[in-house]
């Protein structure tokens, strides 16, 4: 246990500053005097705390205390200041002399802003004085500068310029934009970023040279990337990815200015190191704007956007150089940080290509949007490349293949995702097959439910039992016959089909169906799933269904399109009528192939449906199809072909769905699927169907 004495140190005397050098703070004190004996200062010296502020100066104050604001006490002040002046010798010794020497090296400033950057600093090495300033007050801005200047002996007109808004210390932060502007402590008020680059060259100062401070410079404000841990191969699913490299090859080639690339989606999707692989395959330096620092953590977005600034300036020397600001949208939350024209100009005048990624974009003002050249959206799968990439990721799961190969295929996974699964697959025993599965999937959703996503569908559905053949077109019965959809799509590469009818007609079976037949990839997106509780959000996801339908070639199946597409005349609100004009717009420029269902076909907004190629109607079951349908589900088959069409006769709102519905009753009863029993059944489900059917039809009227 530590005893009192070494808890208080009671016979230590409290430490100073040992950073801080003697010239430091002679040369501060100087300045400081001037600023005194500046005549808008010479009456104001009786209103402040003249003790404290003459010892800083290192002056007795007089025992006189009428002697305040005398000519006396002036003479006093420019004594020190002609003392101070007089005992410097030779080259000065200051504390942040390998800080200010890179700064000057990197950021190639005038001998005026040079001076200001030393006053910074010195002040942030002396906080103290802070308080002396602060009793020095002047109404005027003009008369705070002319006092500045008369200290630095410069002109006035050179330091105004060097303060003004768009001067080089300004636009790169290290000076604060003066809150009001009239006072002289806060003419010259070092930026957070300034103060951090203080803060961490501070250490061991003594036997630095400046490429070592060079180096920790680089280190805090865009320290090496890493090397990436994936080859440029493996990202040969993501769209446009050769453009991108043509482009930044490009870029850096020409020397190019205002050069950004935005890569955004959600998180774990590989995004960084898309970043990184593309660094590498073009050969350049990649730097990457930290978003912590080893002294105090979390770095803010403001103090990022300024080292992304000052970055910049770092690599115009660095020939062939990337920077990558990682995490865009923590410096978007607060609007007050961002001053659009300072931010548009970072995008506009920046030396070297810039990569910048998002996890979210939804809050970044179309206005930043706009300046960069390319915005793509990076996605965990989605393509036969990116699934066997996960899949070889997902291959040291002590799980069965098929769940591998169907995981690696789900829109929900993502590199992030798979190296989390491996982390855990450590400590799972190798021969628990199943549970180890069950155990994943438990993970991944919980996982997923935290990130806000919907809890995703088994991966492996049980065996399911031969209680249903497979889908047969001939068991579906639509007018016009969809043979003309398969010639129409094959014809012209495209289509778009409406199928509506009652549930369990056949309308996804027949789009899966499609799908196989075509060779295409096929893309479920249910109509709810669209629909988003913040204005503008439902019009992007429907934009991004359309643009990932397009860019997968898939056959996309919009299930319950009735959701939102209901006529205009019936919306409540604007951003219906917006969701629907919306995805008028994108079904107008669509060219791939959608086949959109609906239960409810007479509320389609009418608009709509006039751009749609074809509108099929779904109908229930004739007798015939019931019959083979029957026949195909029954362990007695000769008693299903035996069926007379007049014991059929009563059943005329059955669908492939209500008669799979039947079959699979029978089995949770414990009934074996017999003719007989399957009727009966058949009566129930009939009877349940047309409560709500007869006088109010579903789908379309008989």
């Amino acid at each position: 246990m530590l005893l009192w004495n070494e808890l208080i140190n009671e016979a230590r005397e409290l430490e100073q500053d040992t950073t801080a050098s003697k010239d430091d703070l002679r040369l501060l004190q100087i300045y400081l005097c001037r600023l005194y004996l500046t005549p808008a200062y010479e009456n104001t010296l009786s209103l402040f705390n003249a003790e404290e502020s003459l010892a800083f100066l290192g002056i007795k104050p007089p025992e006189d205390a009428d002697t305040l604001g005398t000519r006396a006490h002036l003479n006093i002040i420019r004594k020190r200041e002609k003392a101070l002046t007089f005992s410097l010798k030779g080259k000065p010794k200051l504390s942040f002399e390998p800080l200010l020497a890179s700064l000057v090296k990197l950021l190639k400033p005038n001998l005026v802003e040079t001076k200001l950057l030393v006053y910074a600093m010195l002040l942030l090495k002396h906080p103290q004085a802070q308080s002396v300033l602060r009793e020095l007050e002047i109404s005027e801005l003009n008369n705070s500068v002319n006092a500045l200047a008369r200290a630095m002996r410069e002109s006035s007109r050179t330091v105004a310029r060097a303060l003004e808004d768009d001067s080089m210390l300004r636009q790169i932060r290290l000076f604060e934009t003066p809150n009001r502007g009239s006072d002289i402590w806060d003419l010259v008020e070092a930026g957070p970023l300034l103060g951090q680059l203080v803060l961490a060259t501070s250490d061991g100062e003594k036997g630095q040279s400046e490429s070592d401070i060079e180096q920790m410079l680089f280190r805090h404000v865009c320290p090496p990337g890493p090397e990436a841990q994936h080859q440029i191969s493996e990202f040969q699913g993501v769209p446009e990815l050769q453009l991108m490299l043509d482009y930044l090859q490009n870029a850096l080639a020409t020397k190019a200015r205002g050069k950004n690339i935005l890569l955004y989606g959600k998180p774990g999707t590989g995004k960084t190191q898309l970043a990184r692989a593309m660094a590498e395959k073009l050969s350049a330096p990649l730097y990457e704007v930290p978003t912590k620092d080893g002294r105090s953590g979390a770095m803010t977005g403001r103090i990022r956007l300024d080292a992304a600034k000052l970055a910049q300036m770092f690599l115009e020397d660095r020939l062939g150089a990337i920077l990558l600001f990682d995490e865009m949208e923590d410096a978007f939350r607060k609007a007050d940080d961002l001053a659009k024209g300072w931010f548009n100009q970072l995008l506009e005048e920046n030396q070297a290509p810039a990569i910048w990624i998002s996890n979210n974009i939804s809050a970044v003002d179309s206005a930043f949007l706009r300046r960069f050249d390319f915005i793509f959206e990076v996605e965990g799968s989605g393509t036969d490349q990116q699934a066997e990439k996960l899949e070889r990721d997902l291959s040291a799961l002590p799980v069965s293949q098929a769940w591998i190969t169907e995981a690696a295929r789900t829109s929900w996974m993502t590199p992030a995702l798979a190296k989390n699964l491996l982390e855990v697959a450590q400590y799972l025993p190798a021969r628990q097959i199943i549970r180890n599965q069950q155990r994943l999937e438990t993970l991944m959703h919980q996982r997923l439910s935290a990130m806000g996503e919907r809890k995703p569908a088994q991966l492996l559905k049980r065996k399911q039992t031969q209680d249903f053949p497979e889908f047969r077109q001939e068991w579906i019965n639509t007018k016009p016959t969809l043979k003309n959809v398969e010639r129409l799509v094959r014809k012209e590469g495209a289509a778009k089909v409406c199928l509506y009818g009652p549930p369990g007609a056949g309308k996804t079976a027949y789009a899966q169906e499609l799908a196989k037949r075509l060779e295409k990839p096929f893309m479920l997106q249910s109509g709810s799933d669209l629909l988003d509780k913040f204005i503008g959000e439902t019009e992007k996801n429907i934009a991004a269904m359309f643009d990932k339908a397009e860019r997968t070639g898939a056959v996309l199946l919009l299930d319950e399109a009735d959701t939102f597409l209901y006529s205009r005349g019936m919306a409540q609100s604007s951003w219906e009528v917006s969701a629907v004009n919306e995805f008028m717009i994108r079904l107008e420029r669509f060219e791939g192939v959608l086949l959109a269902t609906t239960n409810r076909f007479d509320s389609l907004d009418k608009a709509i449906l006039r751009r749609f190629h074809l509108k099929v109607k779904l109908g229930y079951l004739s007798t015939d199809q019931l019959k083979e349908l029957i026949e195909a589900c029954v362990m007695d088959k000769d008693k299903a072909r035996a069926l007379r069409p007049d014991q059929l006769a009563q059943f005329v709102y059955l669908t492939p769905g209500l008669v799979r519905g039947a079959v699979q009753g029978l089995r949770l009863r414990g009934f074996k699927p017999r003719t007989e029993r399957l009727l009966e059944a058949l009566k129930a489900e009939q009877s349940q169907q047309t409560d709500g059917v007869i006088g109010q039809p579903i789908g379309f009227v008989q």
